[in-house]
């Protein structure tokens, strides 16, 4: 005979059977990590289906976007993204959906779906947790389209309101730089070059900056700067020689400072013999080798 707590112990475990079954969720979500996309598109359909108004139906609208997107099927993820919004719009899964639709016109190379997307995005989630990456793709597109003021002022807001977000920070201002430099105002692409350079917190990002800066000397005409630049990199840091060494060439070169233009060129060519400058290199040292045996004669 079982005695009394057996039975007991015996009668809850068939009702917590019952009454909690295996998640269905969770097993749509092992298919998911095992890649077993199409199998878990099954389960989460019929849990929206069945439970329909609860998390168990949020998460598997969610889910099986991102399983439609693993199998390449952008529009179809995209429908399910906008249908999650529908459904669900003041939930944290409707803000996902929100960016994961921009992400997405941008993987098709959709820019202006995408720049609407991200638009919409910032403007239902002020301060969204993808707020930062937002603006910085968005920002990108427009760069990318040559809407150069408009990529600015985006840049910029991350700028103002992420300074702690390093690398979306160091970036814009990176990009800034470069839009600068497109429009030929060398001074301001300095200064938001700059403004990475007085972060110093990661030493790929300062040098790279450092690099850049280095080439707006030398478009402005500031060799003497662009020189000191260039040769501080080579001592400072092992980043970027190949290019520190190239700008050093050019900054000499346009220096008239021909003797340490071909040793400079001469030593790129020799630590980097298949450097993508190595055409224009062995141009430039033609044309010195010639400057300098005619200024013997």
């Amino acid at each position: 005979m079982l005695n009394r707590f057996t039975v007991f112990l015996l009668l809850y475990i068939f009702l917590h059977s019952i009454i909690l079954p295996e998640d269905p969720v969770e097993q749509a979500n092992k298919y998911f990590q095992m890649g077993k996309y199409n199998e878990a598109i099954q389960i989460y359909s019929k849990v929206k289906e069945v439970y329909p108004n609860t998390d168990w139906a949020r998460i598997s609208l969610l889910m099986t976007a991102r399983c439609l997107e693993k199998l390449g099927k952008i529009n179809d993820a995209i429908d399910e993204y906008k249908m999650l919004i529908t459904k669900h719009r003041g939930t944290d899964f409707a803000e996902e959906a929100f960016f994961a639709i921009a992400r997405l016109h941008a993987s098709k190379g959709d820019t202006e779906s995408a720049i609407k997307s991200y638009e919409s995005y910032l403007k239902n989630y002020p301060n969204g947790q993808f707020r930062p990456i937002a603006l910085f793709n968005i920002a990108s597109l427009y760069k990318e389209k040559k809407r150069y003021n408009e990529a600015i002022d985006k840049y910029n807001e991350i700028l103002s309101n992420y300074p702690n977000e390093l690398w979306f920070y160091s970036w814009s201002a990176i990009n800034i730089g470069h839009i600068y430099m497109i429009k030929d105002k060398y001074d301001a692409a300095i200064e938001s070059y700059q403004r990475v350079l007085n972060t110093e917190n990661n030493k790929f990002l300062y040098t790279l900056s450092l690099l850049y800066k280095g080439q707006a000397f030398i478009e402005k005409g500031d060799y003497k700067t662009a020189i000191t630049i260039f040769e501080n990199i080579l001592k400072s840091t092992s980043y970027f020689p190949e290019e520190a060494l190239y700008g050093l060439a050019k900054a000499y070169y346009k220096s008239n400072m021909f003797v340490m233009a071909k040793e400079t060129l001469e030593t790129l060519l020799t630590l980097y013999p298949n450097t993508i400058w190595k055409n224009e290199a062995n141009n430039k040292l033609n044309i010195i080798k010639k400057r300098l045996e005619q200024e013997k004669k």
